[in-house]
């Protein structure tokens, strides 16, 4: 294996990895394989159905080194195996065998993620990835599933573990498909639990409570245009008053600011999208104004609102919460949502209506009495 200078705290993953860096097994390991059921054979090789359901089959190569196969089906595992065999016998198992993990995701990002993604999930992506840094050292096709299972098992925080595990699938399966390596260890890898924390929108109790704070608050200005909006905060802090037409009473949404400072398109195409000025929004805003609407700086932004819920005693609120509070609110006055779909600019009516417009207590007891009163008109 590739020598990685030791760091002050090796992790318990780390130390995995350099343990058990490959699918490639030794004569002496293969007694301690599972057998399994023969389920059929080609060429003399043996496929077996494994306890934990899946396929597995193997060879030897020129050398005498023995590799296992594995897939979720037999067809899929016989389909692995004839790769593999068909490469062994031209001799190019793996033409690209030096290349290490860290190169590797340099060159997946440059082809696959640079053309596609956003600038803002480009800049996220790198800065998740920037945690597997310590694997980047080892060659790509030495890296094996139980390793990689356990580097991703020892990572603590949920959002980062979830979000490693589906960027480094993608990097893995790409360099499969593209015979960058024989086989795709993320085959045998089970996704991490995450239980995300449901989203939610202020009830009127905090709402008036968060509105009597912001009006004393450094940065209340944007937080208020976000909850009387619903802009997302990339969007709201883009904005210029050059965006902003006080005759028709309307806001023209065409860019957003990612954490980094850079201007990009907004989030999707619906994004881009005229929306009405509302009068409490109006309020806030100079006539005369001229160049960008608030100032930028997206991290104080979000610190700053952090410190406020805490005085408030708000749990589970952010700047997107003002966003999820503004959908509701026009659920709550009977807006169509069709209607919401554009000012909020969702490429779908689902995530309007499932994702961002919440069933408040105090609305929910509002409608428990229209029912209720419904059936007076009957009388007894």
């Amino acid at each position: 294996n590739d020598y990685i200078p030791p760091t002050k705290q090796k992790s318990a993953a780390a130390e995995a990895v350099a343990q058990i860096t490959s699918y490639s097994v030794s004569k002496q390991m293969s007694a301690v394989l599972p057998q399994g059921d023969e389920v059929r054979k080609y060429k003399g090789k043996s496929i077996k159905k494994r306890a934990d359901g899946r396929y597995w089959a193997r060879y030897y190569d020129k050398q005498g080194k023995q590799h296992s196969v594995y897939g979720k089906t037999a067809e899929k595992c016989l389909t692995r195996l004839k790769e593999a065999l068909r490469q062994n016998e031209s001799g190019s198992t793996n033409i690209t065998s030096s290349i290490t993990l860290g190169e590797w995701i340099k060159k997946w990002l440059e082809l696959y993620k640079v053309p596609k993604v956003r600038p803002n999930t480009l800049v996220q992506m790198k800065s998740y990835l920037k945690d597997a840094a310590e694997l980047y050292g080892y060659k790509l096709n030495k890296i094996g599933s139980i390793a990689l299972q356990s580097y991703l098992n020892g990572i603590q925080q949920p959002r980062k573990r979830e979000k490693l595990y589906t960027f480094l699938k993608d990097a893995f399966t790409k360099a499969y498909k593209t015979r960058l390596i024989n086989i795709n260890p993320f085959d045998a890898i089970e996704p991490p639990m995450h239980k995300r924390k449901e989203a939610r929108s202020l009830t009127h109790e905090e709402e008036e409570r968060f509105v009597n704070a912001c009006k004393t608050h450094n940065q209340g200005r944007l937080y208020l245009f976000c909850l009387y909006q619903g802009l997302r905060i990339g969007e709201a802090v883009a904005l210029t008053y050059d965006d902003i037409d006080f005759v028709k009473r309307q806001i023209t949404v065409s860019k957003s600011i990612c954490p980094d400072g850079t201007i990009t398109p907004p989030k999707t195409d619906k994004s881009n999208r005229v929306i009405p000025l509302f009068e409490k929004s109006l309020q806030l805003l100079d006539r005369n104004g001229q160049g960008n609407v608030f100032e930028f700086n997206r991290k104080t932004y979000q610190n700053k609102l952090a410190i406020l819920c805490r005085k408030l005693d708000f749990k589970n609120v952010s700047v997107h919460t003002m966003r999820h509070t503004f959908a509701t609110r026009c659920s709550e006055a009977g807006i169509a949502p069709k209607v919401v779909q554009k000012w909020l600019g969702h490429s779908t009516l689902d995530m309007t209506l499932n994702v961002y417009t919440h069933v408040n207590e105090d609305f929910e007891q509002k409608e428990t009495i229209k029912f209720d009163t419904y059936f007076d008109t009957y009388g007894d």
